[in-house]
């Protein structure tokens, strides 16, 4: 499979990696992807103890994050 078929069939995913290189540099890569119930790469054994969530991440370096007690701080 080639990168435009990738951008085409993981859109979501792909415009969340563009994302992450725009704010990390171009030595972020994706190993892994699910999308619409088309798989690419290979997953990762998660610990269920250190998993973080997309979710629970602060990337913009403008935005607040929410820690574990629900209070809003500077990242």
């Amino acid at each position: 499979m080639d990168n435009s078929e990738v951008r085409r069939l993981f859109p979501s995913v792909i415009a969340f990696a563009d994302h992450c290189r725009a704010v990390f540099g171009d030595g972020v890569k994706l190993v892994y992807a699910k999308e619409n119930g088309r798989e690419i790469g290979k997953a990762s054994v998660i610990d269920p103890e250190r998993l973080v969530k997309a979710s629970e991440m602060c990337i913009d370096s403008a935005a607040f994050c929410v820690d574990d007690k629900d209070k809003r701080r500077a990242k």
